[in-house]
């Protein structure tokens, strides 16, 4: 067990010199939920100066410091949102890898469509919700007693896969309109796994600009409910990244986002990825049990993508929130 514990400690590090970074905190805050009522949760990584230690969460094992107190200082904050039918720890490791930096990472875990409680899942309300629901996880950690006044306000970012992509770009101003996944799919031939039966046939205009939010790193993200101008308001950079070989997104949803923001963002396709090779890879034993979140390509190393992923995420934020941060 302590070689598996050693083994993970040295992926999440990453390629970093983890002895010369910050140690990392971890813990789970609640929020009060909008779209559902009662209080919805999240999980947060941060500087500390505590030690580490192996903290269990689910399959993953982290090496962290358990409820550690927030470093001094005043850090930059990036919001996470999953994918559907996932979890606050889906992207654990570039949380780690972010806070190693010198980031407070506060992962959304969105109730009503989570591994755990999915019952909103294929229906308009898991849409509509989601960027409701980041906006109060947000809101709940800059009016945390002790996260509250170490976040840099002026220093937001937001990170989402899947339809936690979608999620973090509604937050960033794109307007969705629900009714035109269906007149996507009508004339989208290109993009089966996503428009199988047609699409649905869903009403609504979801419009959500979290103006907070300072740069966005969409990851796969579900696009066919963004029209021609859905992004006129969307003038923050963003880094968008596409997988060669995604089974569930199809890559004109993703070339719709590229060729209509108004700021040209980073754009990386990722050779050989399948659409959940932005997911922490999970450990040997769980890959079976986890299906196809666990699941790539022939081919496709998800570690080692991950090692060059979590780089390039901290230094796109480094550049666009302007953060000199923890030394490398």
């Amino acid at each position: 067990m302590r070689q598996f514990v050693s083994a993970l400690a040295v992926v999440l590090c990453l390629g970093w010199a983890c002895g010369a970074a910050a140690e990392v905190g971890m813990r789970t805050l609640s929020f009060p939920d909008p779209a559902r009522g009662g209080l919805g949760r999240m999980v947060v990584w941060y500087p500390t100066t505590e030690p580490e230690g192996p903290v269990r969460r689910g399959p993953f094992t982290f090496m962290a410091a358990d409820g550690a107190p927030v470093a001094a200082g005043r850090h930059p904050l990036v919001v996470v949102s999953h994918g559907s039918g996932g979890s606050a720890l889906n992207h654990g490791d570039t949380a780690m890898a972010l806070a190693r930096r010198g980031y407070v990472v506060a992962a959304v875990h969105h109730g009503g469509n989570t591994f755990d409680d999915n019952g909103d899942v294929g229906t308009e309300r898991m849409w509509k919700n989601r960027p409701v629901q980041f906006s109060a996880a947000l809101n709940a950690v800059l009016a945390d007693p002790e996260f509250g006044g170490r976040v840099d306000a002026d220093r937001i970012g937001a990170l989402g896969m899947s339809a936690g992509g979608f999620t973090v770009l509604a937050a960033a101003g794109a307007v969705a309109d629900l009714g035109h996944i269906a007149a996507y799919c009508a004339t989208q031939r290109e993009d089966p796994g996503f428009c199988r039966g047609g699409g649905p046939h869903w009403q609504g205009v979801i419009g959500a600009h979290d103006r907070r939010l300072r740069a966005v790193v969409a990851m796969a993200p579900v696009a066919a409910m963004f029209g021609e101008n859905a992004f006129a308001k969307v003038t923050v950079p963003v880094r968008l990244y596409r997988a060669e070989l995604d089974e569930l997104v199809g890559a004109a949803q993703l070339e719709g986002v590229r060729d209509r923001l108004p700021r040209p963002p980073e754009y990386v396709v990722v050779d050989g990825a399948g659409h959940f090779a932005f997911v922490m890879p999970f450990p040997a034993f769980a890959v079976a049990e986890a299906g196809p979140p666990a699941q790539d390509p022939p081919g496709f190393d998800r570690a080692a993508f991950h090692e060059r992923l979590n780089r390039e995420v901290v230094d796109f934020f480094d550049r666009a929130l302007a953060f000199a941060g923890q030394g490398r």
